[in-house]
């Protein structure tokens, strides 16, 4: 097996997982993927896709494939918070998902299991024989005198540690990534940007014409 790529993604989840389709139709390129999991998301995570990353995977030719799970349509959301005499919630606002404002071809957000648009991305690279390796982890990474593969990258999985070379490393592993805390401990300037919070909110949505049916919390 080689061990010279074009790029290396860290994650495969949809992150890297679309890095890797998108990629795939450009150019005959070498793309290694790996992730730490064992398998593809079988419980739920992140479960929506946005109006513009379907205009993006319908350009891919992937959105029908979404559609076909039939998934939930969120046009509109309503937003919750404390009564001001302390007795239980009220709903205090609501907003459409996408006003007309926002240049997209689909005013709503999809409602869809990540282990579906896993499913369907890892369908689609698996046209041109790229798989991901799992379970494998990066430990480390630095950049040698070499300007066609400049990367190296070390990685680790149950077959033992191996080495790589890549001319671009890509983190797709989420908020914990291995990557962006190598860059911090080592004051990659790109690593270190402000923190950011988020409160959450209560928030319903229904199907256009349907009623409500379900609550969860962000």
């Amino acid at each position: 097996m080689s061990d010279i790529f074009d790029i290396v993604i860290i994650g495969a989840g949809p992150v890297g997982l679309t890095l890797a389709a998108a990629i795939r139709r450009t150019g005959p390129y070498t793309i290694k993927i790996i992730d730490t999991k064992p398998d593809p998301t079988l419980c739920g995570r992140a479960s929506g896709v946005q109006g513009r990353t379907l205009d993006f995977l319908e350009n891919m030719g992937l959105k029908s494939h979404i559609m076909a799970c039939e998934p939930g349509k969120v046009f509109e959301v309503a937003f919750w918070n404390p009564s001001e005499d302390g007795e239980g919630i009220r709903r205090t606002s609501n907003a459409y998902s996408y006003p007309d404002f926002i240049d997209t071809r689909y005013h709503h957000s999809t409602i869809i299991h990540q282990g579906h648009i896993e499913r369907i991305l890892l369908e689609d690279i698996a046209k041109s024989s790229i798989k991901v390796d799992r379970p494998c982890t990066f430990s480390d990474f630095r950049m040698v005198d070499d300007n066609a593969y400049p990367v190296q990258v070390d990685l680790k999985s149950p077959e033992g540690n191996t080495t790589v070379r890549a001319k671009y490393l890509f983190g797709a592993d989420g908020a914990r990534s291995l990557l962006t805390r190598h860059n911090a401990t080592n004051n990659t300037p790109a690593a270190l940007g402000p923190k950011t919070s988020s409160d959450g909110d209560l928030i319903d949505f229904e199907r256009r014409g349907e009623p409500l049916h379900e609550s969860f919390t962000l």
